[in-house]
């Protein structure tokens, strides 16, 4: 009987333990995340790209004189806004002046001796071989005065053209010759901006191109660009240089200042392939390892995957636009994309819940 009461409590314990493993070797639930779903849309025949561009001169002068000497004057200074013709520096005039006043007195003297033989050669004393040598050295002597006369006028630089000095090479007592740089002159008339595009911004080029910029800088204002070249050649960067005219002056516009320029093209969906036209969420962007990517909805298993895009747009308004790798059917989740997993089994939400006012999950 003893033996008997063993054998059942050994039975017992045998029986919770089997009953304990069950337990704790069943898998835990997998949790099936709710998602709402949106399709692309259609830029309507037209989709705008944005890149940086940087605001430049159209052109920086170096400024000189036309003849060696030693500088007397230096009458601006680095930052000064000259105007065109406005005198910028001055050498020294004591032997131009010289070489020009002996000229003149030799030209004088040489002027009258040919009034003299002038008319010995109407009276025939004089033939007119000789008269022809006596008037062609008169003729250069007035083209050495000329010369000299020049010479001296070039001791005065003037401002070629309306501008800011930003350098200025010399100063007053210092010897400078003929050509030597004397300020760097930045002609402010007229500015440029330069964007560097790459092979799909190059390829998808046209003609009927829009070109605005903004910047932070200027708040809600926009500046109208004109298109004036497109380098056709790439640098080592693969990257092509795109040049614009700022089409009105801008008083706010500097060198140096960033743009952000938006490309807006016209073109239609004959000429561009459509995935290069479509909009989504930027709610639905979320980076993979360095990828852009967004989750696309497979129907078929209700499974989610990565799908690797390229953006374009700075989301300013909640929309990007999408250059390649989505297509105009597709469905993607536009919330919540960080708590998802690639190849993840979702429920999709038809209807916005009422804890879910403006779809922003």
């Amino acid at each position: 009987m003893k033996h008997s009461s063993i054998l059942w409590a050994y039975a017992a314990c045998l029986a919770l333990s089997a009953c304990s493993s069950d337990k704790s070797s069943k898998a835990p639930e997998t949790t099936v995340h709710n998602v709402f779903l949106v399709s692309p849309v259609t830029a309507n025949g037209s989709f705008s790209r944005n890149f940086p561009g940087i605001v430049q001169e159209t052109r920086t002068i170096s400024t000189g004189f036309k003849t060696p000497g030693q500088i007397t004057s230096i009458l601006a200074k680095e930052g000064d806004h000259v105007k065109e013709g406005q005198l910028l520096a001055t050498l020294d005039t004591v032997d131009y002046a010289l070489a020009v006043k002996q000229l003149q007195i030799q030209y004088d003297q040489a002027s009258s001796e040919h009034k003299r033989k002038q008319q010995l050669y109407a009276a025939g004393n004089m033939s007119d071989n000789d008269f022809e040598k006596e008037s062609a050295a008169l003729r250069q002597m007035a083209v050495q005065l000329e010369i000299n006369k020049n010479k001296l006028d070039y001791t005065h630089l003037y401002a070629p053209s309306s501008g800011v000095i930003v350098k200025s090479n010399f100063e007053k007592a210092e010897m400078v010759d003929a050509g030597t740089p004397v300020f760097e002159l930045m002609d402010d008339s007229k500015l440029e901006v330069i964007v560097d595009l790459p092979v799909s911004g190059y390829i998808s080029h046209g003609k009927s191109n829009r070109y605005i910029g903004s910047s932070a800088l200027l708040g809600d204002k926009t500046i109208d660009l004109k298109f004036i070249s497109l380098t056709p050649k790439a640098d080592n960067n693969q990257l092509y240089q795109l040049k614009l005219g700022v089409a009105s002056r801008v008083p706010e516009l500097t060198s140096g200042m960033n743009l952000i320029v938006s490309i807006a093209s016209g073109l239609s969906s004959d000429s561009i392939p459509s995935d290069t036209m479509l909009e989504i969420p930027l709610r639905s962007v979320f980076d993979n390892d360095g990828v852009t990517c967004v989750w696309t909805f497979n129907p078929q298993d209700s499974t989610v995957h990565a799908t690797p895009v390229t953006i374009t747009g700075d989301g300013r308004h909640g929309i990007v636009s999408v250059i390649s790798g989505l297509k105009a059917d597709s469905q993607i989740v536009s919330g919540g994309v960080h708590s998802i997993v690639d190849g993840e089994r979702v429920k999709v939400i038809e209807k916005t819940s009422s804890s879910n006012r403006g779809g922003l999950l």
